[in-house]
């Protein structure tokens, strides 16, 4: 048997838990956006072309509503998949990371030096 002071509390835990803040989402990231369009003119959406800082040319797949990425150095290149657990946090595969400061992806294999990257523009 529930005493009342009990019963009371349980009623008092329950108004409190549905009278959280409720946040309107936010504005979509930059990865969310390029998810649904395409970049290099190719068709496939989601795909967009980076440059880095050493002269490779990166495809860039933006999938799952920009929560994983797919690299690859050519459109038939080996991708590697990275995945990232929520927007705007670091996408991880096997041994290789990436991190996005507002456009400019930064890729770093191991223990390599970070290897900034800038998406390229359609021409």
């Amino acid at each position: 048997m529930i005493r009342a002071p009990t019963m009371g509390l349980l009623a008092a835990a329950t108004a409190l838990i549905g009278c959280g803040e409720r946040r309107e989402p936010g504005p979509p990231t930059e990865q969310e956006i390029h998810a649904g369009d395409s970049g290099d003119g190719s068709g496939v959406l989601g795909r967009h072309p980076y440059r880095c800082n050493d002269g490779t040319r990166l495809l860039v797949d933006f999938k799952d509503q920009g929560l994983q990425l797919i690299l690859r150095t050519s459109a038939d290149a080996q991708p590697i998949e990275l995945t990232a657990p929520t927007q705007g946090l670091q996408y991880v595969g096997d041994r290789i990371t990436a991190t996005f400061s507002g456009s400019d992806l930064i890729v770093q294999r191991g223990d390599d030096q970070p290897l900034p990257c800038v998406r390229e523009t359609a021409r």
